[in-house]
């Protein structure tokens, strides 16, 4: 089984390892933190790390730079043997330590934007109480287009996971043990479907015999693409008002209001924007709304992983791959969205999930390697 380092939370200092337990469950995702599910036997040593001192370790696989683990929940259980169970999240998860606090607006780069947003709240914010300690910005990856986005009052996470979303891009915290720091990156999968030729494609279909079984779904029963946009009113109490996509039309054109009115006109200094800075920010969240209300056309399908095709070695967490069925002549180009990796006494079991742009469309691909 996989071997678990603690560290210091603080001095990076390695306190051992944790090599016997009865589950480790480890849940990577695209578009949200990461998680770690541990069962390990209440031991003295388990005791001290897990429940004494859990607010200042961290847990990683492995030495160098290196996804890691918080702890968020511990449960204690005396029954017929006494455990304990250890809920965690990856580092990542402390952005939400940080509201966004007051209205903040940048435009630039995604990239550039999200990097904005973490140095003012967590990383060089104006009230040092609020920095997050040895927390750095990673090399930049140059990745999403160009965006004004706004934000108030929120939690600096969940903001950010926002803009990945829209942005098919991610980030994550990662520990680089031997520089004693947590590095902040923005990263984006790679393409391995069958829209690019610079690589191997990875192809899921019936023609190379690793599908199992195969559903797919068109649902169109909230999807909206027009938006009238309502924003905040001036001083005689007229709103701004907006269309988004208005080039649409007929029978194509599916409506919907969005109440943008909390959305100030206001810098963070009280200087107020220009009336196109506004705008875009209106048209931004009409853009949010609008990919929440998606064109739902998904695959369900279970593959055999006994094939061709191995997942940390032709095609990795965040990259897009090719899931077609030849016989309805439909082909979906889809991001590795979550990976389940199960440790336990009867060996290592794998689950997958592949996703389209919007968040709740899931293909779940299970299947047991022992």
């Amino acid at each position: 089984m996989v071997e678990l380092n603690v560290f210091n939370i603080d001095t990076f200092e390695r306190l051992g390892i944790v090599d016997e337990y009865q589950v480790a469950e480890f849940t990577t995702n695209y578009r949200k933190h990461s998680e770690l599910d541990l069962i390990v036997d209440a031991t003295d040593q388990n005791i001290d790390w897990f429940i004494s001192k859990n607010d200042d370790i961290f847990l990683t696989v492995g030495k160098g730079v290196v996804r890691g683990y918080i702890i968020e929940t511990v449960k204690y259980a005396d029954e017929k043997k006494t455990t304990i169970d250890v809920y965690c999240k990856s580092l990542s998860t402390m952005l939400s330590w940080r509201q966004i606090i007051g209205q903040q607006t940048y435009r630039g780069n995604a990239e550039f934007v999200i990097r904005s947003f973490v140095d003012a709240n967590a990383i060089n914010p104006s009230n040092a109480n609020r920095k997050i300690p040895n927390l750095v910005f990673g090399d930049l990856s140059g990745v999403g287009g160009d965006i004004e986005e706004s934000y108030a009052n929120k939690d600096l996470d969940d903001a950010m996971w926002e803009i990945c979303v829209k942005q098919d891009i991610a980030y994550e915290i990662y520990a680089d043990i031997s520089n004693k720091r947590f590095i902040f990156v923005v990263w984006q999968g790679t393409d391995r479907t069958t829209e690019q030729t610079d690589r191997d494609a990875v192809i899921f279909a019936k023609e190379f015999d690793n599908i199992l079984t195969q559903n797919y779904t068109d649902d169109k029963s909230d999807y909206k693409n027009v938006a009238f946009v309502v924003g905040e009113s001036d001083d005689a109490g007229n709103q701004k008002q907006l269309i988004v996509n208005d080039e649409i039309k007929g029978r194509q054109r599916r409506e919907m209001f969005v109440d943008a009115s909390g959305i100030s006109s206001k810098n963070e200094d009280e200087t107020v924007m220009s009336s196109t800075e506004y705008e875009s920010l209106l048209v931004e969240q009409a853009k949010t709304e609008i990919a929440e209300n998606h064109r739902v056309q998904s695959f369900e399908t279970d593959v055999d992983y006994n094939t061709q095709f191995v997942y940390k070695e032709h095609y990795f967490m965040g990259d897009k791959v090719t899931i077609r069925n030849d016989e309805i002549g439909i082909a979906m180009h889809t991001r590795v969205v979550t990976a389940k990796e199960k440790y336990d006494k009867s060996g290592y079991s794998l689950g997958t999930e592949f996703g389209s742009n919007v968040p709740t469309l899931l293909s779940k691909l299970k299947k047991a390697v022992k």
